[in-house]
This record gives structure tokens, sequence and C-alpha cells, in this order.
């Protein structure tokens, strides 16, 4: 027996009958907070006890407390529904600060650890927490477009002025971080690579391609503007890697068109994938750097990564469970790792690498049990996936850090949110499903 509306609204205060529009909601300022704070130059940016903190990091630090005792509220009041993610996030914190702490000391480990575990933490605690009714997620979706939007036409300025526009401005205002003419491959084509205000220009390209994907799988206000200012954003970042997940997402896209009546849909496609990385095992004497080297286009930097993955993998062999944690590192692997899995597994063993890994994965639903979204939510929901399955794989290739660590935990707090909100929520009777 299904509640009345009136049981619902007594059962959760201050939630209104749901929408089956399928429509976008008043999303929560702390979450917009985030977003907007999440694409500010990292040169805008000060220092409290010694510490460097940008706005986003800040905003983080003040609102972990807030988001604990929201949680707990949440929890007692009946609207909490346990999602893999949630524990495997938990880990993955504990781990990358515990893993190096048994190499160096805990305060040293700490510090170092600590803005990486606050940044993921509370930007996935945020969207996990925050987003409490139908509509939320779509509003964040709405947001995350345009405001990437945004930041992939300011990028747009780098080529053409020959800075980095954004970020010489911020630090015209609050101090330099850091010059580009350390970088070896600033300039592509002759053109200055295009960062807008994020931290790299593959970093860049990347976030711009999501604005990409989602746009064309929900449909979110100014969509064709989304589309195209986020493809010039992915095509003057001037990297290989955003473009390959740009085809490999709408490739994605139209198998789930194509297949959307074969329920198993994704189980066969990993079965696929695991028989394509086994066939490189069989064919390949260096399975590893046959794979990595393939995902460049550029053979150089293919045959680079795969020395960086052999150096690492050797090393880090000798301490696979801790790391090598944040001291001096051997000469051979001091240098610009181009691999988040690499990051991680130097930084705190493979445990702090693979929990991370599984958390990208573990906001999906395990089973079918709830089948409570509206079909815009739906597409949401297998969109965000996707982009989580690209993260996955560009982190092979690619080191996130900053403003797209971040935006990662968000993306799995929003697809933990609608997993959740699966199971919750019943559309066509604006109350919880039995």
């Amino acid at each position: 027996m299904r509640p009345s509306a009136s049981a619902v609204l007594t059962h959760l205060p201050g939630r209104q009958p749901a929408s089956i529009s399928g429509r976008a909601s008043a999303l929560p300022f702390m979450v917009t907070a985030i977003v907007v704070g999440l694409f500010l130059p990292e040169e805008l940016s000060f220092y409290i006890f010694g510490l460097r903190l940008t706005v986003v990091r800040l905003l983080c630090l003040l609102l972990a407390p807030i988001l604990i005792v929201k949680g707990l509220q949440k929890a007692s009041a009946g609207r909490y529904r346990f999602v893999l993610s949630d524990l495997l996030v938990l880990l993955a914190g504990f781990w990358l600060v515990y893993g190096p702490a048994n190499v160096d000391d805990p305060v040293s480990a700490l510090n170092h650890a600590g803005p990486t575990i606050l940044e993921f933490g509370v930007a996935y605690m945020a969207t996990r927490i925050l987003l409490s009714e139908r509509g939320h997620a779509l509003a964040l979706a709405n947001l995350l477009c345009r405001a990437i939007a945004v930041v992939a036409l300011v990028g747009a300025l780098d080529p053409v002025t020959n800075h980095r526009f954004a970020h010489d401005l911020a630090a015209a205002i609050a101090g330099p971080m850091h010059s580009i003419d350390s970088w070896d491959d600033a300039y592509r084509l002759g053109l200055l690579r295009a960062t807008g205000t994020i931290e790299h220009p593959i970093l860049f390209g990347f976030i711009s391609t999501i604005g990409i994907l989602i746009a064309a799988s929900v449909p979110v206000p100014g969509r064709f503007f989304v589309i195209g200012a986020c493809g010039l954003g992915a095509v003057l970042a001037f990297s290989s890697a955003p473009l390959q997940v740009m085809i490999i997402g709408f490739i994605l896209l139209a198998y789930n068109s194509m297949f959307s009546r074969m329920a198993g849909r994704w189980l066969v496609l990993v079965a696929i994938g695991i028989l394509a990385v086994s066939a490189a095992f069989v064919i390949s004497n260096n399975p590893v750097g046959f794979i990595i080297s393939n995902l460049t286009f550029s053979p150089e930097s293919g045959y680079y990564r795969e020395w960086t993955w052999h150096m690492v993998t050797l090393y880090v062999s000798q301490s696979p469970w801790f790391g090598l944690g944040f001291g001096k590192l051997p000469d051979e692997i001091d240098h610009s790792i181009d691999s988040l899995w690499l990051v991680l597994s130097i930084q705190s063993g493979y445990p702090g690498a693979v929990l991370v890994g599984l958390s990208l994965m573990g906001a999906a639903p395990i089973g079918s049990r709830g089948q409570h979204l509206t079909p815009t939510e739906k597409k949401l929901a297998t969109i965000v996936g996707i982009v989580l399955f690209l993260t996955l794989y560009i982190a092979f290739t690619v080191h996130i850090w900053g403003s797209g660590w971040i935006l990662t935990g968000l993306l799995i707090g929003l697809k933990a949110h609608l997993t959740e909100l699966n199971r919750l929520i019943d559309p066509r009777r604006s109350g919880l499903a039995s």
C-alpha cells in the first residue's frame, strides 16, 4: 500500500510533492557555491596558518561539518538509502592518509593528503546529501552545462590573445601561481593551448567534453549554445585525450540507444571490454604498455607513458600496500606523472588507487530494484555513469586534480543521488516507493 500525498509530506518535512514532469527545481545554495567556486582560477587563493586555500577549498572546509549534520538528519528522517559509493568514498579517504602515514609521519601524510580528501569528500557529500528532491539533479546538470560553456568561451580567449587570459587576470589581482614558461607543450600548431579558468589544457578539454556529453543527452536550456561552446573548448585544448573521450562517449550513447530494450546491455559491454583487455595480454609481451601507448595519438608520448608505467610499477611494487608517500622519490619517477592511478599508487599504494577507482563505479545501482526515475532523470543517470567510466578510462593517461578532481566528486555524488532517488520516490504518485 502506498502512502497518500499528505502522509508523504508528514514523513518528509519540508518536501513538496514530487513532480512527474522531470523539470529542474531550485538547486541548494551550497551546491551552487561549490560549482561556482571550482571554476574560479586557482590564483584566487590565500594562506591561513601556512595553508594555501583556494575559494572552493575554503568552501569545502566550511561546509564539511554542516554536511555531516545534514547527513545525520537525513538518515534519522528515513530518507537515506545506502549506495555502495558511500562506503567506498569513505574507505578511499581513509587509505589516502593511512597509506602514506605508514611511510611518512602521520602529520606529514595528513598535511599532504588532507586537501585532496577534503575536496573529493566534501564534493561527493554535497551532491549526495544536499540533492534531496526530484528536480535537484536536473538543476545541477543545467548549472554545470552553463558554467562549463562559459569557462570554454573564456578559454577561447587564450589562443586569441596568446595569454592565459583568466589566469593572468586573476594573477594581477591576487598574485601569480606558476608560469607556462616551464611547460614543454604550452603551444600546439603555433597556438597557445586553451585553459580558461582550469589548471591545465587537458583538464580544460576533458571538462569541456563533459559539458558536451551532458548537454547532448539531457534537454538543458541553451543546449546548442552549450554544445557549441564546449566543442570549441575541447578543440582548443589541442589534446587527444578529450577528443578520444568525446568519441567514446558518443559511441556509448549510440550503443545505449540502439539496445535500450536489452536489460543486460551494459553487462554485455563490460564482458566485451574484459575480452579486449585479455586479448591485449595475449597478443603483446607488454600488455600494459600496449594499452597505454595506444591511448595516445603521439607515438613519442605513448612510449614515454609506457616507460613511466614500467618504472612506477617497479618502485611501487616494493611497497604495494602503502606506496612511497610524499617524500623524495627515485630520480626515474621524480617528475610529472601523467596518470591519476599512478599518482595515487605512488602516494598511498595500490589500495588507494583501487578504492578511488571503485568509488567511480560504486554509485551505480546494484540489481534492478526500484524503477522510479522520470525519463529525463534516467537519461541523466545514464550519461553521468558514462562520464564516470570515461573518467576512469582517461585517468590512465591523465592526472586529474584541482577542478577536475572536485568535479569528479560532484558527479559521483550526483550518480549516487539518482540511484537513491530511484529506490526512494515513485514519480507516478509523488510519494515514497513501496
